[in-house]
């Protein structure tokens, strides 16, 4: 299974690694537990890589990592840029950032420790959590990181008469999880490169308290959502991934 998801060789790894400009964690460096870490597959075939996690005080943060895309994009767990350079899909690098963090490996490594397991996933047919079988990521939960979180400014978006997901006007707030490292504060490309641990330092400073807008006045083209086509909105699959 983990040839799948292994980056073909003339996709140029991405640092994700960079000091850039239930209830939303403020922008900031934490201290966490994975509590959670399955797949699914959205009804474009896009899959994500959906990572709870906890901060000492029990508060919860979600978020769905797009690691590869829909049907329509060729099913890839990397895009080609504007200038022609193929990178993994952000989902992806942040994904893989979590599971060096925890493990030193890969995420193409860790997906070969995946396990049939029931977790409430929320039905959109029946607009409610509802427990379904998904492939979980066993050798990840329960143990310790440190996550680097930007809290978001984002359109709040529905279905139109077409059956698309358009901006609403309407904004809200949600968190990225933006790179992660161990316990002891090294991230996950200076785990890899046995580099002194200063990165969630430098990261802090610079964007502790900010938030970014992400709106459809504050969207930039090369963000995640442009890259994956809208397919990060898409409803899931009712059907168990990898059946």
């Amino acid at each position: 299974m983990s040839n799948e998801w292994e980056l073909p060789t003339n996709v140029k790894p991405q640092s994700i690694e960079h000091v850039g400009g239930g209830r939303v964690w403020e922008s900031g460096v934490y201290d966490a537990v994975v509590k959670m870490v399955y797949l699914d597959q959205a009804k474009s075939e896009a899959v994500s890589f959906n990572v709870l996690l906890t901060d000492p005080d029990g508060k919860e943060l979600k978020e769905a990592l797009y690691i590869k895309s829909g049907k329509a994009k060729g099913n890839k767990t990397f895009y080609t840029g504007q200038d022609g350079v193929d990178r993994p899909l952000p989902g992806y690098s942040v994904a893989n950032s979590l599971c060096i963090a925890v493990t030193g490996e890969s995420l193409a490594k860790n997906m070969a420790t995946v396990e049939k397991k029931t977790v409430n996933i929320y039905n959109y047919d029946l607009k409610k959590d509802v427990p379904t079988e998904r492939p979980v990521l066993m050798n990840l939960i329960g143990k310790p990181v440190k996550v680097a979180v930007s809290q978001i400014t984002e359109d709040k978006n529905k279905k139109n008469n077409a059956g698309q997901y358009v901006p609403t006007g309407e904004t809200r707030s949600k968190n990225e999880c933006k790179f992660f490292g161990n316990a002891a504060g090294q991230t996950a490309e200076e785990i890899l490169s046995g580099d002194d641990p200063v990165m969630f330092d430098k990261w802090a400073e610079k964007n502790t308290g900010a938030i970014i807008d992400k709106s459809t006045q504050g969207a930039k083209p090369d963000s995640a959502a442009a890259i994956m086509g809208g397919e990060t909105t898409a409803e899931t699959s009712t059907s168990s991934i990898f059946s």
